[in-house]
């Protein structure tokens, strides 16, 4: 009990690293996944609502065979019509302000031109000059509904008998067709009676994704944590102290490892909670999330949280530096965030990265999560818990090896003759 009290005081005292490696990292990467979570509630909508492109029509021809008029009444069934002054200065700053997507502008004497090409007096297809606003796709697929309304107008135009053959009549035809086209064409979204379970729900997806994000900051503070508690331990004048008292060795490094488990623990539970919060505060529902697969996934968020508390306990007994220390759990944690599938999809990342990413226990870790919520390599088979188990396994798996190797290193520390007391070798000698 002295030992783990012992334990929590040092941790206390080096709380920097916990703010640095737990709260500062741990907020960059939870901010990463809210920003993604609120997109995708953003997105997630079950009507299609298209964006209404904002139209002036600007008349140079008087409203001849009414033409203008005509247009703008086409141009009004899928878009805003707003109203521009005809002088360079104001189109100018309509079109570079974005407060048009489309103007289109009905030159002098397009009505004449246009019936002459109607009738076939002339081969040039007289033109409505437009210009779309730079940063709208909204105004590019107005302007094809202007080339449309003049195709339309020529083609009812031509089918008019010859006596009866006027521009306006032709134009008030296209409407009148467009109006019933515009009252009888619908879009909807039709939800299936069976639901598909194929099917990722948002809410597992957020979550998922949001506890996969947990595998940096817990590789960065959970070692280097582990690491000041059992390399304070194994100072020589505390070692020597230790080893003079009645206590096992192999209690005393229980101690410490049930008392970087229980903070390890504490982390796991605090980030689960951390999601669920996340979650409700982007909008994402609860739903595809269950008492068993948000459990299996907490199990392998604390499965790989103690496998990074058996790589701390590796460094300790292994006499590495605080400095040294650093630098490898630095390198080490991304490396294995760029290779677990986390930062990249897996299908965008080349065969030696995966490769490589399957030697290390953060590939694992997020297939386990994959495998509890049927998505990511998980995708095409599903809910598998039976990989599941055997991929957490693996993490376990590594934990087990720093375990041993600390063990084996620290052993070979205190049985070399150089951590004997100096007064003990004189003696000796």
């Amino acid at each position: 009990m002295n030992t783990c009290k012992a334990a929590m005081r040092i941790l206390k005292a080096r709380k920097l690293y916990v703010i640095i490696y737990l709260v500062l990292i741990g907020t960059m990467m939870l901010s990463i996944s809210w920003q993604i979570m609120r997109g995708s509630s953003a997105t997630g909508s079950s009507t299609y609502e298209p964006k209404a492109a904002r139209i002036a029509v600007i008349d140079r021809d008087n409203n001849a065979e009414h033409v203008a008029e005509s247009l703008r009444s086409y141009l009004a069934l899928d878009g805003e019509m707003v109203d521009i002054d005809d002088d360079s200065v104001s189109l100018q700053q309509a079109v570079a302000s974005n407060y048009v997507d489309l103007i289109a502008i009905v030159p002098e004497g397009f009505a004449e031109h246009y019936l002459q090409y109607a009738d076939g007096g002339t081969d040039a297809q007289p033109t409505i000059d437009t210009v779309v606003s730079y940063a709208s796709g909204a105004g590019s697929l107005a302007q094809l509904e202007v080339n449309e309304f003049l195709s339309l107008t020529r083609t009812s135009y031509l089918g008019l008998p010859q006596s009866q053959r006027e521009l306006g009549t032709a134009m008030t035809t296209v409407l009148d067709v467009a109006n019933d086209d515009t009252k009888q064409s619908h879009i909807a979204v039709v939800s299936s009676s069976s639901e598909d379970e194929s099917i990722v729900k948002p809410g597992a997806s957020a979550f998922a994704g949001t506890i996969k994000t947990g595998l940096y900051p817990l590789l960065l503070v959970m070692p280097i944590c582990t690491f000041l508690v059992v390399s304070t331990f194994n100072d020589s004048e505390i070692r020597r102290r230790l080893y003079s008292s009645p206590a096992r060795t192999v209690s005393l490094e229980a101690q410490q490892m049930l008392t970087c488990g229980a903070f390890g623990l504490l982390v796991c539970v605090a980030y689960t909670a951390v999601t669920f919060l996340l979650m409700m505060l982007a909008g994402v529902s609860f739903d595809g999330l269950t008492i068993i697969n948000v459990g299996l996934a907490f199990v392998s968020l604390l499965t790989y949280t103690f496998m990074a508390i058996a790589c701390g306990f590796l460094l300790g007994s292994t006499g590495f530096n605080e400095m040294a220390t650093n630098g490898f759990v630095n390198v080490f944690a991304l490396l294995v965030m760029f290779t677990s599938g986390m930062s990249f999809p897996t299908d965008m990342m080349p065969d030696p990265m995966i490769t490589i990413g399957k030697l290390l226990p953060g590939w694992w870790f997020c297939t386990s999560i994959d495998q509890v919520f049927g998505i990511g390599t998980a995708a095409s088979t599903g809910v598998n818990i039976g990989l599941w188990a055997s991929s957490i396994g693996l993490v376990a798996l590594f934990g087990v090896t720093f375990i041993c190797l600390g063990l084996t290193f620290g052993r070979i520390r205190r049985t070399r003759p150089t951590l004997a007391s100096p007064a003990t070798t004189q003696l000796a000698k």
